[in-house]
């Protein structure tokens, strides 16, 4: 099983619009529920990526 996830977000998470698709949230979601850590893994600084963690 699977202990973490890091994913980037530019061309990866996010869309062509700056957002996340509701079918790659209900996967982050379904990862944390079973206890899997989802981390953000990008060359941007924290603020930038902070808003796509909450």
């Amino acid at each position: 099983m699977y202990k973490l996830i890091a994913i980037d977000l530019d061309g990866t998470l996010l869309n062509s619009y700056g957002e996340i698709s509701p079918k790659n949230k209900e996967a982050i979601k379904k990862a944390i529920n079973q206890g899997i850590y989802v981390v953000i893994a990008s060359r941007k600084n924290a603020t930038s990526g902070k808003k796509y963690c909450e």
